[in-house]
């Protein structure tokens, strides 16, 4: 009897050791999981920030050149609202000298202007929305136009004078306002995409593309003080340095020629 209960009873004690090693094991496994996560969104984290110091490093290099003084600030909500289509939320205001009809920038050109300022944010109406309109001049020539958003992140430009010549590649930038507010001047736009001179038309039209990206807003800045800074030209964009396509060279060795 009793080398049969022992024959019951060691089944039973391995299968209990099983089932404690099984349950230690999956707590092991869980707990891996949870480090894995929690190093996952410190990785996340790191590149989110890293990016922000990137926009935050080109808005400020983009302001020295021209001589802007800003202020920075963090883009806190992005979407539409009952005035505008268009537009994002800053985290700075009134208590860090932010007001109405202020130029806003990013790294690579214009964002758009401030429409209503609270003491710790500002509603910001962005270039791409329907409804906005800056008075801009061709970079080089100095011809000049209006240029409209039209809801995603391309404008139109309707040139003032139906003589002046414009062409795909043309560099846009903000003519600037009176006072500097609500545009100063030098701020570069977008570039001309395509151009419409369609005979008997009264005025040229082009389509542009805005340089900056409206959808990847981190950082901006607000220019709290750009009065008698014109940079003219000094913002335009380097044109982008083409790749060299390699070449191969093909050596050919004659074969000989038959004997007779």
């Amino acid at each position: 009897v009793q080398k049969a209960g022992s024959w019951v009873i060691s089944p039973l004690r391995n299968f209990l050791s099983d089932v404690t090693s099984l349950g230690r094991t999956r707590n092991k496994i869980e707990k891996l999981q949870a480090e894995n996560d929690k190093l996952r969104l410190s990785l996340q984290n790191r590149k989110n920030a890293d990016a922000l110091l990137k926009q935050l490093k080109g808005v400020l290099d983009l302001a020295g050149t021209a001589g802007y003084k800003v202020v920075g600030a963090k883009v806190i909500s992005q979407g539409s609202t009952t005035s505008f289509t268009q537009s994002i939320t800053i985290d700075v205001g009134s208590n860090s000298g932010v007001r109405s009809n202020m130029t806003v920038l990013s790294g690579y050109g214009l964002v758009g202007v401030v429409k209503y300022v609270y003491p710790n944010s500002a509603l910001v109406q962005l270039a791409s929305d329907p409804a906005f309109r800056i008075g801009a001049r061709i970079a080089g020539s100095q011809q000049i136009g209006i240029l409209s958003g039209q809801g995603t992140r391309r404008g139109v430009l309707q040139l003032l004078d139906n003589r002046s010549y414009i062409k795909k590649g043309d560099v846009l930038l903000a003519r600037g306002s009176q006072g500097g507010r609500p545009f100063v001047p030098g701020v570069p736009i977008g570039a001309v995409t395509s151009v419409d001179n369609s005979p008997g038309a009264v005025t040229q039209t082009a389509d542009v593309k805005f340089y900056t990206n409206f959808s990847t807003l981190g950082v901006v800045a607000v220019v709290v003080s750009g009065e008698g800074a014109d940079p003219r030209d000094a913002l335009v964009p380097p044109k982008p340095i083409p790749t060299p396509i390699p070449t191969v060279t093909v050596f050919v060795t004659p074969s000989p020629s038959p004997t007779n």
